[in-house]
């Protein structure tokens, strides 16, 4: 029964394009490579590279102002660190979503606090990611500093 449950599972996932699907699967692993400054990819302990989008955040685009700070920043706080992740589901471009924690630290919520993320509204109501927005955009951290900044999925429609 178990291994037909896991069976379920593993197809639900790889079968789902839906960015908002709500399940949860934990998964463990080691981050081997920065993408950018909200996808990493993550070396499981059975040794299968997963790349993973950071669920409810959206960072600055490679063209972008603070592209470069946000991808250091997911850097310091997870590169080549144990991580654990708690997958949500997929989205359109088949990556694993999910809350990525590194020594309990929620490191999607500390990429909005320090400024180096959005809250990604469409696809998340999380109350603690909109405060910890309101709060760098109030204090100026980040890409907060400047007063143009605009949205990766703004410059992405451009």
């Amino acid at each position: 029964m178990k291994l037909f449950i896991t069976a379920l599972l593993f197809l639900f996932l790889h079968s789902s394009p839906s960015p908002i699907t709500t399940i949860s699967v934990k998964q463990t692993g080691r981050a081997v490579k920065i993408i950018d400054g909200d996808t990493f990819d993550l070396l499981t302990k059975e040794k299968k590279i997963l790349r993973i989008r950071l669920y409810g955040i959206d960072c600055p685009e490679r063209k972008q102002d603070f592209y470069q700070s946000a991808k250091k920043a997911l850097a310091g706080y997870i590169f080549n660190k144990e991580v654990e992740v708690s997958i949500t589901g997929r989205d359109r471009n088949r990556r694993m979503i999910g809350m990525v924690f590194c020594n309990a630290q929620n490191i999607n919520l500390a990429m909005i606090k320090d400024g180096y993320a959005w809250h990604y509204k469409k696809y998340s109501a999380d109350t603690a990611f909109a405060k910890a927005e309101k709060q760098a955009r109030a204090e100026r951290k980040g890409l907060w500093s400047k007063s143009n900044a605009i949205a990766p999925w703004e410059f992405r429609k451009k």
